[in-house]
């Protein structure tokens, strides 16, 4: 199903925006809108509907695009102020500062990160601005797939300058390429031809673990609430979202967040107007306060596919009772906005057999993966990743992390071996060839006579 893709610059829209983008999307596509991963918004519609959407859209003063965004919408952890732990100096019009001196679309994708917060995870971009101790400066960690890892800047840079040095290094970097090219020839160019305000880096950028975040649910702070709506379809009717603008306007609350996890998140919700949201909540019959088996999923944008097996996985988790507190999965291959600890990575484009993989220490953040399982048929998807959960749980202690090491090497080549596979279930022999005549699946109680040796990626 073809969709249009709308920026919402930093992950922040305005109740009257959001309202008049939900009535676009009733009268002139399919009357739904998606949360996408950069904090942008999706809008399903027909082939016959897409042109005219498109025109209303723009018409209307929104930015658009296509499903492949040309201009990737601006990540920022704006969401996060006054709800998680935020450095002491940066306040909500710092990021809006920041963000109005974008006065081009950016090209690279782009993201403003206080890196003490928990909920926006701070390297799924190229350009990663991430807050540092020194107030109004910033480091830089440049992730661009070409320059083999991750590299940050040698010098602080200047917060009121964030959109100039994105204009200086798109201009280097996307208008006159290099063939093989390196970061230290990057951040030379750049130098000689920007003189921005930059200042020594005192301390070492360091990214700790952490959690997956909360994003749904209705939780106090101060004399506040917030609130974190969120869909099982990953689609809002956009007549609940006209209904739920309209009580922002009337409450007096002057932004929403959407978030990566596919969820908006409301702000600043005064404690005496809670019931209003209590009574909207309940007419229009959204949960709140979801299990972690169906919250800890990072999904491809508008991905049906993807969301069907996410759906049948929670189901078998709930049968199967595996636990899934503290662990996190994505479907789909990975790549740098990959932050699940666990990936479900498709062999074949029908969705029928899967590679599985998992960060070596179940933390978020890394790019070093191990190859749990290399091939598994959809039905046997289940028990491999209660298998998994297990190896999890059984590995944990009081040990603590100090920090997040982020790997440049990407996927390690995995090690094969020629193992006996059951044909039915395509589970791996727990012996060593050859296996005796008496030995059965483990998994499905298939016979020997049901093996057939193979060679398989394994897990080292």
């Amino acid at each position: 199903m073809p969709y249009l893709r709308i920026a919402t610059q930093g992950g922040v829209i305005t109740p009257d925006e959001l309202q008049r983008l939900a009535m676009l999307a009733k009268k002139w596509a399919l009357g739904k809108i998606e949360v996408g991963f950069r904090q942008d918004l999706l809008i399903p519609c027909t082939d016959s509907q897409r042109s005219l959407l498109r025109s209303q859209l723009m018409s209307e003063g929104f930015g658009v695009e296509e499903a492949a965004a040309v201009h990737p919408n601006i990540v920022s952890s704006l969401v996060a102020q006054n709800i998680f732990p935020q450095l002491s100096w940066l306040r909500s019009g710092d990021y809006l500062d920041i963000l109005d001196e974008f006065t081009f679309r950016p090209r690279l994708k782009i993201n403003l990160i206080d890196p003490t917060q928990e909920l926006i995870r701070p390297l799924t971009g190229e350009l990663n601005f991430i807050a540092s101790p020194t107030p109004s400066f910033w480091y830089l960690v440049v992730n661009l797939s070409e320059l083999g890892g991750i590299h940050v800047w040698p010098k602080l840079v200047d917060g009121e300058q964030i959109a100039d040095w994105v204009q200086h290094i798109e201009k280097i970097w996307l208008e006159n390429p290099r063939p093989n090219p390196s970061f230290e020839e990057l951040y030379g160019v750049v130098s000689k031809t920007f003189t921005g305000r930059t200042r020594p880096i005192q301390k070492e950028l360091k990214l700790t673990p952490k959690p997956y975040p909360h994003h749904e649910g209705i939780y106090r702070y101060d004399d506040r609430y917030w609130m974190g709506l969120y869909q099982r379809e990953n689609e809002f009717d956009t007549t609940f979202l006209e209904a739920l603008c309209q009580l922002c306007i009337d409450t007096k609350i002057g932004r929403l967040y959407p978030t990566p996890f596919k969820t908006f998140i409301v702000r600043d919700i005064p404690k005496e107007t809670i019931y209003q949201w209590e009574k909207l909540l309940g007419i229009w019959g959204i949960h709140t306060h979801y299990s972690s088996l169906e919250l800890n999923w990072q999904l491809p944008d508008a991905e049906a596919s993807a969301l069907r097996l996410k759906t049948e996985l929670v189901e078998a988790f709930e049968r199967l009772r595996i636990r899934t507190s503290s662990l996190s999965f994505g479907i789909g291959h990975r790549n740098a906005e990959t932050t699940s600890t666990i990936v479900i990575e498709p062999l074949s484009t029908d969705y029928q057999r899967f590679r599985v993989v998992h960060s070596p220490d179940f933390y978020i953040g890394n790019t070093e993966w191990e190859v749990f399982a290399g091939d598994v048929a959809r039905k046997n998807l289940p028990e491999i990743l209660r298998r998994l959960t297990l190896k999890y749980y059984e590995q944990l202690s009081t040990d603590k992390k100090t920090s997040i090491t982020r790997k440049t090497s990407g996927l390690k080549p995995a090690p094969t071996q020629r193992v006996m596979q059951c044909t039915h279930c395509q589970t791996v022999a727990e012996l060593p060839l050859p296996l005796p005549s008496s030995y059965l699946c483990s998994l499905c109680d298939a016979p020997v006579a049901d093996f057939v040796e193979v060679e398989l990626e394994i897990a080292p």
